[in-house]
C-alpha cells in the first residue's frame, strides 16, 4: 500500500515536472487507504517549491461534498486562501479561496467532473478551455478524483418518444408523426436487433434547436429523452428489450476531452477484480497507465449474504416488502447498542418502516439511499452495514457503457454477449464496494481493515454472491436468513417432516423422505425437491445437510454427523 501511495505521489511529481505519460494514469486503492489526502499533501509541497513557481493543478470531483471536504483538508494541511479558487454550480463554494472571478489566478483550481464535461463539449479540447485555465495556459498537475469514462451512455425506450410526441406536435406535426412510427419501429424490434434511426431533421427540414427550446421548462427526465434523440438521429442503433419497460436503442456519445491527458484518476473500482468497463477500455482502445494495485486485506470482514431478491421491484411487492423489512430489522435487533448503515432503494417511506419495527427507539441507524451511496466519509465509524437490496440498472444501460468503454458503436455490429454478463457483474461489483465501504470497513488498521459485518440482499441468479470474494479480498461469506420462508406444498411436506425427525441427530433417508411425501420417482423428488434452492437453504438454517449412511442417501445435523450422535433406527 505504501508503494502504491509513493506510485501516486511520483506520477504527481512527474506531471509537474512536465515529465508524465499522456495518458490515463489509473491509481486503484481502496477507500480509506489514502489516495485523496496523498493529493491534500502534495498541495502545499508543490506550491512552496521554487522550482515550480508557474505550475498549477487542477482537482476535479464528482460531487460538491467532496470538493468542500477535500479543501478542508487541504487548508489543514497548509493550503492558503490566495493559493485556489473553485469553479462550481454552487455560489457558495465559488467564493471560496481567490473566488470564482480570479481563479485564472488560482494555482489551485477546484471543479466538478460535470463542469469540465460543460465546458469541453463532447470530445473538445481540454487544453483550449480557458475557463480551466492558469494564466491562460494549461494546467500541467491533473486530478480526477472517483470515477471516469471515455464515453456517455445514450438511451432511448419507445416510453420516451411517446412522451415527446405532444410538445413536439405544438410546432411541428410532422416531426410528431414521425416520431410515433419511430415509436412504432422500436416496439416491434427484437432484443439484439440494429437499424439505423431516421434523420428526422433533414427529412422534415426542421431546427433542431427551435425544437430543443420546446423542452427548456420540461421536466428532465422528457430534457434527457429529447438531447438522447436529436444525438441518435441518422445513426445506427441497438435494441435491448428492458423488461416491462420494453424495448430501447442505445448507442453512446464520446465525451472525454482531448488533450485531458496526462491525468491522474483515483478510483477504487478501477481494481482489475472490481468494475469491467476500465478493462475495456485498457483492452480496446488504450490509453490507460495501471499504477501499482494494492487491494486491502478484508479477512477481518463478515459478509452476510441473503438469497433473496432485492431489486426494486421486490421492495413494490406488499408481502415480499414486509418479509424483507423483517429481516433488516431482526439484524439490527441482534445487535441494538451498535451502530448501523442501510443503504437502500429511494423511497420517502423506508426509514419509518425500518424504526417501527426496532426493539429499541434509541439504536443508532443511518439510512443512505443508492445514488448518495458514494464519496462520504460520514459514517467510517459505523461497523455495520446492510445493503438492503442492491442497484440493478437496464439491460440497455449496460450495453451502452460496455460498448463507450469499448469504443464499440452499434455501427460496429453486436456487443459480445460474454462482454456485456461481465460489464453487468462489474457494475454491481462497483455499487457494493463503495457503499460498504462507506462504513468502519474503509479504515485501515495496518493492511488490513477493522472487524466489520456486512449483510447483502441478493438474489442467487444476480451472482453477487460468487463476486463477494473479489470485491473484498479475504473476507469470509456466510449465509443469512433472518425470515424463514414459508414453504408449501412437497417441499413445505418434506421440511416438515425431516425437521421433526432429525432434531435429535437422527439419520433421515431419502426413502423415508418420499414415502412420507407420496413420491416414488427418486429421481423427480432429486430434481424437484431435494435440489430445490428453499428447500437447501431451509436445511441449513437447521444445520441439516445431505449426507449418507451406508449405501442409503439422506439427511442429518452436521454435528451428528461428525459425533456419531445417530439414533439406531
Amino acid at each position: 500500500m505504501w508503494e502504491a501511495l509513493t506510485a501516486i505521489v511520483e506520477t504527481l511529481e512527474r506531471m509537474a515536472n512536465g515529465a508524465a505519460e499522456p495518458v490515463v494514469h489509473l491509481a486503484s486503492l481502496d477507500p480509506g487507504v489514502g489516495k485523496t489526502q496523498s493529493i491534500v499533501q502534495f498541495l502545499p509541497v508543490l506550491l512552496a517549491s521554487g522550482e515550480h513557481a508557474g505550475v498549477s493543478a487542477i482537482i476535479c470531483a464528482g460531487r460538491l461534498k467532496q470538493i468542500a471536504d477535500v479543501i478542508a483538508d487541504a487548508r489543514n494541511a497548509g493550503l492558503r486562501d490566495e493559493d485556489f479558487s473553485v469553479f462550481t454550480s454552487d455560489r457558495e463554494l465559488n467564493k471560496l479561496g481567490r473566488g470564482i472571478e480570479d481563479k485564472q489566478n488560482a494555482k489551485v483550481l477546484f471543479t466538478t467532473h460535470a463542469m469540465v464535461m460543460k465546458h469541453t463539449g463532447d470530445g473538445g479540447s481540454f487544453t483550449d478551455a480557458r475557463e480551466f485555465h492558469y494564466r491562460y495556459r494549461a494546467r500541467e498537475v491533473r486530478v480526477w478524483d472517483e470515477a471516469i469514462t471515455p464515453g456517455l451512455a445514450i438511451t432511448l425506450s419507445t416510453m420516451d418518444i411517446l412522451s415527446l410526441i405532444r410538445p413536439i406536435a405544438t410546432y411541428s406535426p410532422v416531426v410528431a408523426n414521425r416520431l410515433f412510427d419511430l415509436a412504432t419501429e422500436l416496439r416491434n424490434k427484437t432484443d439484439g436487433d440494429q437499424f439505423i434511426v431516421a434523420d428526422l431533421e433533414a427529412e422534415c427540414g426542421v431546427d433542431l434547436n427551435s425544437l430543443e427550446r420546446i423542452f427548456s421548462d420540461a421536466p428532465e427526465d422528457q430534457k434527457i429523452a429529447a438531447n438522447s434523440l436529436w444525438f441518435l438521429l441518422g445513426k445506427a442503433v441497438t435494441v435491448r428489450m428492458d423488461g416491462k419497460l420494453g424495448n430501447a436503442m442505445l448507442d453512446y456519445r464520446e465525451t472525454l476531452p482531448r488533450g485531458l491527458a496526462p491525468l491522474l484518476v483515483l478510483d477504487a473500482s478501477s481494481r482489475r477484480d472490481v468494475r469491467e468497463t476500465y478493462n475495456l477500455w485498457e483492452e480496446q482502445r488504450g490509453g490507460i497507465k495501471r499504477l501499482l494495485e494494492a487491494p486491502k486485506d478484508y479477512t477481518p470482514l463478515t459478509v452476510h449474504h441473503w438469497a433473496v431478491s432485492g431489486a426494486k421491484s421486490a421492495f413494490r411487492d406488499r408481502a415480499k416488502a414486509a418479509r424483507l423489512l423483517q429481516g433488516v430489522a431482526a439484524a439490527i435487533n441482534s445487535k441494538p447498542t451498535e451502530k448501523w448503515l442501510i443503504v437502500h432503494h429511494k423511497d420517502p417511506d423506508f426509514e419509518a418502516s425500518v424504526r417501527t419495527l426496532l426493539d429499541a427507539e434509541d439504536t443508532k441507524v443511518a439510512f443512505l439511499n443508492w445514488g448518495a451511496h458514494d464519496a462520504t466519509n460520514d459514517y467510517a465509524d459505523v461497523p455495520n452495514v446492510i445493503l438492503a437490496g442492491t442497484l440493478f440498472l437496464r439491460p440497455s444501460h449496460y450495453e451502452a457503457i460496455g460498448r463507450a468503454a469499448a469504443g464499440h458503436p452499434s455501427s460496429e455490429g453486436a456487443f459480445p454477449r460474454e462482454r456485456f454478463e461481465m460489464v453487468r457483474r462489474g457494475e454491481h461489483r462497483h455499487m457494493i464496494l463503495q457503499a460498504v465501504c462507506r462504513g468502519r470497513v474503509r479504515k485501515c488498521e495496518g493492511s488490513r481493515c477493522p472487524a466489520s459485518n456486512v449483510y447483502i440482499i441478493a438474489s442467487r441468479g444476480s451472482l453477487i454472491a460468487d463476486d463477494l470474494p473479489n470485491i473484498f479480498p479475504g473476507c469470509r461469506v456466510g449465509s443469512w436468513r433472518p425470515v424463514a420462508k414459508q414453504l408449501t406444498g412437497k417441499i413445505g411436506d418434506a421440511v416438515k417432516f425431516i425437521l421433526s425427525q432429525a432434531s435429535d441427530g437422527a439419520f433421515v433417508s431419502d426413502a423415508e423422505v418420499m414415502e412420507r411425501i407420496g413420491m416414488s420417482d427418486r429421481a423427480n423428488f432429486r430434481r424437484r425437491v431435494k435440489q430445490h434452492v428453499d428447500f437447501v437453504a431451509t436445511l441449513e438454517d437447521h444445520d441439516i445437510s445431505h449426507c449418507k449412511q451406508g449405501r442409503k442417501a439422506g439427511f442429518q445435523v452436521r454435528a451428528a454427523m461428525f459425533f456419531g450422535e445417530v439414533a439406531d433406527q
